[in-house]
């Protein structure tokens, strides 16, 4: 188990982004990575595949929470595209993802997290599960 996750398998800490704050923004999204700069500065990434893998394995050990609106074949095609999770109705709108470090942006509004990264993995054949 991951020195960043606790006995159940949840992040011990969040890394948050606040976009557009200091020198933190989104670089480049493509097929199987996020690069940005993070709120030093520094150039940093997240593996999308890796991600993906994390949440089929996070949704598989709490599958009893969810209530599924689709056969099985249909939740695990969904749940392999996944790459984390999002709240665009929470102050500040966030989408987080499934890495190791879990970072999690944070947005000026709804709009910002569509225009800057909810389009462009979408765009790539990824989502995210809405919390809100």
């Amino acid at each position: 188990m991951s020195d960043n996750l606790d006995e159940g398998g949840e992040p011990k800490s969040l890394e948050v982004i606040r976009i557009e704050t200091g020198s933190s923004r989104i670089i480049s999204i493509t097929q199987q990575r996020i690069e940005y700069l993070g709120l030093a500065g520094e150039p940093c990434t997240i593996d999308l595949e890796e991600c993906a893998r994390n949440y089929m394995r996070w949704h598989s050990d709490h599958s009893d929470e969810f209530v599924a609106l689709s056969g099985p074949a249909e939740v695990d095609a969904w749940n392999a595209r996944c790459v984390g999770t999002r709240d665009l109705c929470d102050s500040p709108p966030w989408v987080q993802f499934m890495n190791e470090r879990r970072t999690r942006f944070e947005f000026d509004s709804y709009e910002d997290a569509y225009l800057q990264l909810l389009g462009s993995i979408s765009h790539h054949g990824w989502q995210t599960f809405d919390e809100g």
